[in-house]
């Protein structure tokens, strides 16, 4: 027998029902002749199905329904056959993201060859925003459109609608569903865990480099939902407390939402600093770099989120480079572009988190910039048109027990020399522990840090310690790096290596004081650091 395609009713009869009833199969399409019944049994019977009417349905397309029951068409098909019509027929609806549709099999007698399903599609009744304090419940709102009322919501999209709402520092929305006022509908309130927009911090430090004093301070301020619209600000100053002519840096950023997946970015900093001992040489420097960027977010998939940028920095520095007694001003400025790539993925035991970016020297192309021979002034065969290629990696991994493995890689690749705002630095605190901040740069660089963490002992102290221990972990570490300098002049080291091992302790005290303490073992000898000479890191911070 040629089988029949489905068919969908029309919406004025299409009608609401609740729960599963039988097939009745004692009509007169049943098959002439029912297969042998097994012993002790009735015989199964069997009819011929020509056509599936789908009754109800207002959000699968006629596609969808016809893949989903097709292969339930035909000849001698059992009571199995039809339910199992049912069955794909909900997963279907469950795979396009319609939770709270039911595919139900009404008790019928199958005339024709005719089965009829029938379809209770839930809407969303009424959509609240509870316990927003400091976020307007209105822009909130309108942040999930999928969940219109009077609409069969598409959870799939709820979820990557709410995903990128908590993208916002500080705010948390998770939807809960209750049966609604109005028979055939949900309720859902939005709850709406938020903290002030403002945030301030105040760190101390001795991540300092070579010639200089120990100390480094640094103060910042932000914002994070300026107009009620989700714009973010902040401002951060770093200094050198104890001398500030030694580190003295203006820094900000804003940044504003479009739409859904697009973004811009102003950001810049003003620099009037001492760097002293680059090398055989003293630099002191000042200068600034101001850019934007617009942002593009991709939609959450899975445990992933994405996001790519491009954008483009105006910068102008100004240096003196003194050679024994001698003085040399060595200004530059250029404009270069940056795409970038951003990549994040969040479980309960593992958070990842991926960077990719290609930098391109324009020259002169935006009118704005020195030429190569200016380049070739602050630094040998320096080039306008420079590209330089960057990547970061930094993973944690908790096993069973709270044990912890941390992961950190950087590297860079430039396709000839660079001058030195653009080159890679390593040593430091955040670098390779036990050497100066930025002890060593050059044009092509990489940087591996292990780390691994013993389990948190704030779970056992917090109640002991009045609930003020939120965290608080000991490790061992071992990390290192190797640059090379390309076209080094000939009293020039090309190549530098940097490598250590030690241990620390990192702790969080109630919600607004961190601190870690690292002492550091050098493996091998450095620019300004002897081989085996350790050092002790320190860093404390307190955000409010």
């Amino acid at each position: 027998m040629k089988r029949s395609l489905f068919n969908c009713a029309h919406p004025f009869r299409q009608r609401w029902s609740i729960g599963c009833l039988a097939v009745a199969l004692s009509c007169a399409s049943l098959a002439d002749e029912a297969p042998p019944a097994a012993a002790g049994g009735e015989p199964q019977r069997l009819v011929d199905i020509n056509e599936y009417v789908v009754r109800g349905n207002t959000v699968l397309d006629n596609r969808a329904i016809e893949a989903a029951v097709y292969p339930f068409l035909g000849p001698q098909r059992s009571l199995g056959d039809i339910e199992g019509a049912r069955d794909a027929l909900q997963a279907a609806y469950q795979e396009k993201g319609y939770q709270s549709v039911h595919v139900e099999l009404p008790e019928q007698q199958v005339n024709g060859g005719v089965v009829y399903l029938q379809v209770t599609e839930t809407t969303v009744g009424r959509v609240r925003v509870v316990g927003a304090k400091h976020y307007s419940p209105v822009e909130l709102r309108e942040e999930v459109p999928a969940l219109e009322e009077g609409k069969v919501p598409d959870f799939a999209q709820v979820q990557r609608e709410l995903a990128q709402v908590n993208r916002t520092p500080g705010r948390q929305v998770l939807p809960m569903v209750r049966e609604g006022q109005r028979p055939g509908t949900m309720d859902v309130d939005l709850q709406v865990e938020d903290k002030n927009p403002w945030h301030a911090s105040i760190g101390l430090n001795n991540d300092y480099s070579a010639d200089t004093r120990h100390l480094r301070s640094v103060v910042s301020l932000g914002y994070d939902n300026l107009w009620q619209l989700g714009h973010a600000m902040s401002l951060t100053y770093f200094t050198a407390p104890q001398d500030q002519d030694n580190a003295k840096v203006w820094s900000g950023s804003y940044t504003a939402p479009l739409s859904q997946r697009w973004s811009v970015q102003l950001s810049g900093y003003q620099s009037d600093s001492d760097v002293a001992t680059v090398g055989s040489m003293n630099v002191v420097g000042q200068g600034h770099s101001y850019g934007v960027a617009a942002i593009y977010s991709l939609p959450v998939t899975g445990l992933w989120s994405h996001s790519f940028s491009f954008g483009v920095d105006f910068k102008d520095f100004e240096e003196q480079t003194r050679i024994g007694g001698n003085n040399d001003k060595v200004p530059i400025r250029y404009a270069p572009l940056t795409l970038g790539y951003n990549g994040f993925r969040y479980t309960e035991r593992s958070q990842l988190a991926l960077g990719l970016s290609l930098v391109a020297g324009t020259g002169s192309v935006l009118g704005y910039g020195d030429d190569d021979e200016a380049f070739d002034r602050k630094r040998y065969r320096a080039k306008s048109g420079f590209g330089v290629l960057k990547g970061d990696l930094n993973h944690t991994l908790t096993f069973g027990g709270d044990w912890q493995v941390a992961t950190k890689a950087a590297f860079q690749l430039a396709s000839g020399p660079l001058i030195s705002n653009e080159q890679f630095a390593a040593g430091g605190a955040t670098s390779v522990r036990g050497y100066l901040a930025a002890e060593n740069t050059a044009d092509d660089g990489y940087l591996l840090s292990q780390e691994w963490r013993t389990p948190s002992l704030g779970r056992f102290l917090g109640k002991r310690a009045g609930g003020y221990v939120n965290d608080w972990r000991f490790y061992v570490f071992a990390e290192g790096a190797q640059l090379r300098l390309q076209d080094a002049l000939p009293e020039q080291d090309d190549d530098f290596s940097l490598a250590s091992v030690g241990i620390g302790t990192r702790a969080q005290l109630a919600d607004w004081l961190s601190g870690s303490l690292d002492w550091a073992f050098p493996l091998l000898e450095g620019t300004n650091t002897d081989k085996h000479d350790s050092r002790l890191h320190f860093s404390v911070q307190a955000s409010f």
